[in-house]
């Protein structure tokens, strides 16, 4: 079996991954200076948090972008070629609820710890040093399984269309990420974020245009549909109701929507990046900024899928497809080439290039959230809490940093040994669940349960994960007769080792929570406060004049109102429409228009209003360069200057909000 050439030169491929990572880190640098100078002090709290300073429209980009992983847009355009219309529906429907979901657990952080920096510190202050020390261990290994499958579907795209040596590819895209995320910090990430959020939807549209509008290989969602119905009689193996790739009903879409939301609902929910940029949000922007984020990320896999998987079913056939006249291996489909096999077939080097823009754009933005998240657990919940207990500010700064250098190191290293192993994009996707689907019980309980205890939290992640792995491999022998990298990797045993994970999890800690009830009262995390480099212990609710609990209590209400319709809506409603027969030619052209309008939709909501609602920053900062205006105002506020208000007695709200406590 003869691989395809590489569409683009060596050079192309280094030229982005180094070019554009060194041009990255000097933009940042000089952004950061920028805001220095006016006002944004460079310490701990601006490193991890961003002074909890970010608006709605920065928010919804900042959770679109990290939510936005190479493996986002490989994978979704994988299952499209798999299941046709029905792996683009629910790989979108099923991933982009996890983010809605988690709003809940963002205000109620905002409620019950304003001050945290991540969510372990709430771990530690209610359960004690082995719920943290557990807890900690499986939120790193979701970290270290996002990156690493972000970075080999990532290299594995880049070498198959650059040529570049897939080895130096791993290491070099995290080294070009760390270069910017040292010295600009979570406020960096954001605003690459949203420039990278930007980037990647204008080439999603730039795609559906060039696919369903122009040229003469499909040129209209008419003709897509005709070439979808050509390719189930060809193939006649889709794994679909009659074969077809042009129906939402298949059994194996509806295990693998079932997996994702699960599985990847524990990412989230483990992944301090996303607690990060909760707590970073300004109290009134959180819930909004998630709930939009949420919708307009739906946009990314949606449209992608729709109109790059569905190319490769429908063009496999023809010779500009780079693997005619055969149809794509599964290894090739593992890797994840899909998408740059369907770039090239329709734009030739054009669409080789965009791909090879969305790969950096999409690796780069995931890897910097994870090095800011898994930075602030290490100076956080590993150096201030076990090594040094009275790190001021800058100490926890400089942890930090050598956090971020070493995590990278960490991940360049673990992704190069899973690819010698011969461990794929598909590998990591189904088997995560093992490793994140026993912490969403406790976790869940954690936040909303004044009955759950040390006892329930701690024996519940390790009951659940240890039944999880004991269902998975004595699954896959019986199913397939072996285990090893590849049977372990298929979906039935990934999925039932992750439902059984979940399901025991719960059961542990409901009866635990039943028989040993804690009856927390909530006042003990008023303990976390922030740490300044003058060695003061500053309550953020007195600082900022926006957080009010009653509020807050609004906006948790709002959160499950609006989680629970998006849900009913995107995994119940919609499916149920077309779940019992096939989309003909008519639904099939709304269905194309829908998605097109959903990514407009997505590129105002977190590329035109972050612009309009920092519209008076973005002056203030632009006037700044101009002679003669000097007098500008504090682009951040400095939480370290001021008149803190009178601490309260330590009582809470009559939801549980903590109001302060003085210490």
């Amino acid at each position: 079996m003869s691989t395809p050439s590489p569409p683009l030169s060596q050079g192309a491929g280094y030229g982005v991954v180094v070019g554009l990572g060194a041009l990255f880190a000097i933009g940042m640098i000089f952004i950061s200076n920028t805001l220095s100078k006016r006002g944004n002090k460079e310490d701990n709290e601006e490193f991890t948090v961003a002074k909890r300073s970010v608006g709605t429209g920065l928010t919804a980009a900042a959770v679109i972008s990290s939510w936005t992983w190479s493996t986002t847009l490989l994978s979704s355009c994988n299952v499209a070629y798999t299941y046709g219309v029905a792996g683009a529906f629910f790989y979108a429907a099923c991933n982009s609820t996890q983010v809605m979901v988690f709003s809940n657990l963002a205000i109620q952080t905002k409620r019950k710890a304003p001050n945290a920096h991540t969510f372990l510190e709430i771990m530690r202050v209610r359960y004690g040093t082995f719920v943290h020390l557990s807890f900690m261990f499986f939120s790193l290994a979701a970290n270290t399984l996002v990156v690493s499958s972000v970075l080999l579907g990532g290299s594995a795209a880049i070498s198959a269309l650059t040529g570049i040596n897939i080895y130096g590819a791993l290491w070099l895209l995290p080294a070009s990420v760390a270069a910017y995320t040292l010295r600009g910090g979570l406020r960096a990430t954001i605003l690459t974020d949203y420039l990278h959020t930007a980037v990647i939807l204008i080439v999603v549209l730039m795609f559906w245009f060039a696919v369903y509008t122009s040229g003469d290989q499909i040129g209209s969602p008419d003709k897509m549909y005709n070439l979808l119905l050509a390719a189930q009689a060809r193939n006649n193996d889709a794994p679909t109701l009659d074969h077809s790739y042009v129906t939402i009903r298949s059994l194996g879409a509806l295990k693998f929507a079932i997996l994702s939301i699960l599985e990847y609902t524990g990412v989230v929910f483990l992944d301090n990046s996303f607690h990060q940029k909760g707590i970073a949000a300004d109290p009134a922007s959180a819930v909004p900024g998630y709930i939009l984020g949420g919708i307009s990320w739906y946009a990314m896999p949606f449209t992608l899928a729709t109109t790059m998987g569905l190319v490769a079913v429908a063009l496999e056939n023809t010779p500009a497809f780079p693997t005619y006249p055969r149809r794509m291996s599964a290894a090739e489909t593992g890797a994840g080439l899909v998408l740059p096999y369907a770039a090239q077939t329709i734009m030739g080097k054009g669409g080789a290039a965009a791909v090879l823009l969305l790969m950096f754009m999409s690796c780069t933005s995931a890897i910097s959230a994870q090095l800011i998240g898994v930075s602030t657990v290490i100076s956080y919940d590993v150096y201030r809490t076990y090594f040094r207990k009275d790190a001021h500010d800058q100490q926890l700064l400089r942890a930090s940093h050598y956090a971020v250098v070493g995590f990278s190191l960490w991940m360049a290293g673990f992704s190069s040994m899973l690819y010698g192993a011969g461990i794929d994009l598909n590998f990591i996707y189904n088997m995560t669940g093992i490793f994140t689907g026993a912490a969403l019980p406790p976790l869940v309980g954690t936040f909303f349960s004044s009955r759950q205890g040390a006892l329930a939290a701690g024996a519940s992640v390790w009951g659940g994960f240890i039944t999880a792995v004991i269902v998975w491999l004595s699954l896959t022998h019986r199913f397939y007769g072996a285990v090893n990298v590849t049977t372990v990797a298929e979906l039935d045993p990934c999925l039932y080792g992750c439902l059984a994970g979940i399901a025991s999890s719960a059961f542990i800690t409901i009866v635990l929570s039943l028989i040993f009830p804690a009856h927390y009262n909530w006042e003990s995390l008023a303990a976390v406060r922030v740490q300044t480099e003058h060695d003061d212990k500053v309550d953020v609710t007195f600082e900022d004049p926006s957080y009010d609990p009653e509020k807050l209590r609004k906006a948790a209400i709002l959160a499950r109102g609006v989680t629970l319709f998006l849900f009913l809506a995107l995994i119940i409603i919609w499916p149920l429409r077309q779940v019992t027969e096939l989309i003909d030619k008519t639904f099939f052209r709304g269905w194309v228009i829908v998605s097109v309008l959903w990514a407009f939709f997505a590129i105002f909501a977190v590329t035109v209003f972050p612009v309009i609602e920092g519209r008076h920053t973005l002056v203030s900062i632009f006037l700044s360069f101009v002679p003669g205006h000097h007098d500008l105002p504090v682009v951040v506020q400095d939480l370290n200057k001021g008149e803190k208000a009178d601490s309260s007695d330590g009582s809470l709200d009559h939801e549980g909000t903590v109001a302060s406590v003085d210490l």
